[in-house]
């Protein structure tokens, strides 16, 4: 019996010294969030220099297609299953092409990542969200951000761009 009691005192001691951490969100509009969904400029300096999650980095070329003569270059971010392609051209202009997040590692803005419930995720816009069933598209200037979830759960985030 004596053992029982020490046990569960351990145990409560141990449940009312044990901490919840969470982290308070601020709610953001949609329109703020695609300024900046990463939370940092997009561009392939500063994913070359993101420390968490460590991205292989490929490069690979491509013929422009109006200059035949010149070579732009598709460089590709992965980490595990996730990849994140962007477009530099031969002139130095760079940009977003497209991507795909499947690992919970990869953070954007709001701390948004796989893994949140949708009420969680909705609970960081301050803004109404349309959902489509279990998906939800955000379109900014040139690029869409397509949030599927399954069970309740993000389950993975498209990116897609517009090039010509």
């Amino acid at each position: 019996m004596k053992k029982y009691l020490i046990i569960l005192i351990i145990v409560s001691i141990a449940g009312c010294n044990s901490q919840k951490t969470t982290i308070a969100h601020k709610s953001i509009s949609q329109k703020e969030f695609l300024e900046k969904p990463f939370g940092f400029e997009e561009n392939i300096k500063n994913f070359e220099h993101v420390s968490k999650p460590k991205f292989n980095t490929r490069k690979l070329l491509r013929k422009n297609k109006h200059y035949p003569e010149k070579t732009d270059t598709i460089y590709q971010f992965s980490y595990k299953k996730s990849e994140i392609f962007f477009y530099k051209t031969h002139t130095g202009k760079e940009f977003l092409l497209a991507g795909k997040i499947l690992n919970k590692q990869i953070s954007l803005k709001n701390n948004i990542n796989i893994g949140i419930s949708k009420d969680d995720f909705t609970s960081r816009f301050n803004d109404k969200l349309d959902f489509n069933a279990d998906s939800l598209q955000m379109i900014g200037e040139g690029t869409k951000y397509t949030f599927i979830f399954q069970k309740e759960k993000l389950y993975r985030i498209n990116i897609d761009n517009y090039i010509d």
